[in-house]
This record gives C-alpha cells, sequence and structure tokens, in this order.
C-alpha cells in the first residue's frame, strides 16, 4: 500500500501551491497587461492638453506603486515553481507517476518566472527609471519657469518616446506572464501515461492492497 500511494500520490502542499503558482501568475498577468492598453494611452494622449510635467508625474507614480506589487508576486510564484519543480523531480526519479507528469510542465512554468524577472530586470526597469528622471527634469523646468526652453523640450520628446515603447514592450512581459499560468494550469491537470507494464504493476499492486485491507 505504501509502495502504491508514492507511485500515484505527492506530499500535502503540492496541490495548494500549484494552484498559488497559478493563480498569482494570472493575477501578474491581468494586472500588468491592462497597464497597456487601459491606462498608459490616458497618460501618452496629448489631445487632452494635461501638461506633460503632470502626466509625466503621474507616469512615474504609476510605475513605482506597480513595482511594490507585480514585482513580490513575481518572486513568490518563481519560488513556489521552483519547489514544486524539485520536489516533483525527486519525486518522479523515485518513481512517482504523477509527478513524472506534472514535471515538464512545472519546469516551464518555473523559466517563464525567470523570463519574466528577466525582461522586467533588463529591459522595463531601466526605462522606468530613465521616465523616472525625465519626470523630475519636467517638474523641476515649470518649477524654475524654463518649460520652454530647449533642454525641457528634449526631455518632453524623450518622454514621450518611451511610454509608447513601454506600453508595447509591456505586451511582451504581460505574454510570458499568461505563458507562465497556462504552463502552471496545464501541470496542476497532468495525469500520468502509463506505459502497458507500469500500469500492470500499479494495478498489481492495487488488488493486493484491496485484498490485504480486506483480510
Amino acid at each position: 500500500a505504501a509502495l502504491t500511494s508514492n507511485l500515484i500520490s505527492n506530499p500535502w502542499f503540492f496541490e495548494p501551491l500549484q494552484i498559488f503558482a497559478t493563480l498569482g501568475a494570472a493575477v501578474n498577468f491581468g494586472g500588468s497587461v491592462l497597464q497597456s492598453p487601459l491606462i498608459m494611452p490616458t497618460l501618452t494622449d496629448s489631445v487632452v492638453n494635461v501638461p506633460i510635467h503632470h502626466t509625466a508625474q503621474q507616469t512615474a507614480y504609476l510605475l513605482h506603486n506597480s513595482e511594490h506589487f507585480f514585482p513580490p508576486l513575481n518572486a513568490l510564484c518563481s519560488l513556489s515553481n521552483l519547489i514544486l519543480t524539485s520536489t516533483a523531480f525527486l519525486r518522479a526519479r523515485d518513481g512517482n507517476l504523477i509527478a513524472e507528469a506534472k514535471l515538464p510542465k512545472l519546469a516551464v512554468a518555473f523559466g517563464l518566472n525567470v523570463a519574466t524577472t528577466a525582461w522586467a530586470l533588463l529591459i522595463q526597469v531601466p526605462m522606468n527609471k530613465r521616465m523616472s528622471k525625465l519626470a523630475e527634469i519636467l517638474k523641476a523646468g515649470v518649477a524654475n519657469g524654463t518649460e520652454k526652453d530647449s533642454r525641457q523640450k528634449a526631455a518632453e520628446t524623450e518622454f514621450r518616446e518611451l511610454q509608447v515603447k513601454w506600453r508595447k514592450l509591456n505586451y511582451g512581459r504581460a505574454a510570458i506572464m499568461i505563458a507562465s499560468a497556462v504552463a502552471g494550469a496545464l501541470a496542476l491537470v497532468a495525469k500520468p501515461r502509463l506505459p502497458f507494464k507500469r500500469m500492470m504493476i500499479l494495478v498489481w499492486f492495487l488488488l493486493w492492497s484491496s485484498v490485504l485491507w480486506g483480510a
């Protein structure tokens, strides 16, 4: 009975952690991707005639506060998938059939979590910092009464270009996030595909377990 249980079961924390990692990636995707089509356009539309130093401050505020939620959530999802992948690898090595079925998908989900972090750190964080710096320059220009000089105009142009670029690149990060959520969901429902020999061994153990239990 113990051997049978080892072949078809996983630790008590395994499934709850899978659910958390999958839902976390989905929430991360949903909250992040909406910034591109819904929020960022309202901060880049010059038709509404909102002064650039105001939209720059709002953009910097949005990006700064987003960093307090999305990166920690992705870090927790990454840690969860690392634990799950490691546990699945160890149990699959011992012949656990469910862990063996889940392992490839969990490894993909973890890899995509890492890719999300890399995308953010290497692409978007430098842009966030630059936009925050430009927002300060634009704010200082208004305070000093120099918002019409060439330095301010150059800062405004660069800021607008970065907004548009950030909006497009954010879709790339969101695509990685949803791919991680999909991989996690597939791992959650993954079932073992038993070769005939393994299936017969498992059936044999189950039959003997039921006989011994009935005895």
